[in-house]
């Protein structure tokens, strides 16, 4: 099982990112109040400071998003824990 979980992991998070990406359209849609009509909206307004928080702030979630599934790999994977150029023995 641990060695099914690494591509799971992987595939995991692209898609958390890729959810985190559509939920714009998603909430434009159906109207719903959230983070992408936020977005939507600054965009249709010209709101460049609202558009800048929004874009950092996902770009920030997005690479805290992998950290944590890299941080995953590394505990779930002994060989990530000591590469093979290291020097050290196995």
């Amino acid at each position: 099982l641990r060695n099914a979980m690494i591509p799971v992991l992987t595939v995991a998070g692209v898609q958390f990112g890729a959810l985190m990406a559509y939920s714009i359209a998603t909430e434009s849609v159906f109207e719903w109040p959230g983070l992408g009509s936020l977005f939507i909206h600054a965009v249709r307004n010209a709101d460049f400071p609202v558009i800048s928080g929004y874009l950092l702030f996902a770009s920030v979630l997005f690479v805290a998003i992998h950290l944590v599934v890299d941080a995953i790999h590394i505990a779930a994977d002994p060989r990530l824990r000591h590469p093979a150029g290291d020097g050290r023995e196995r």
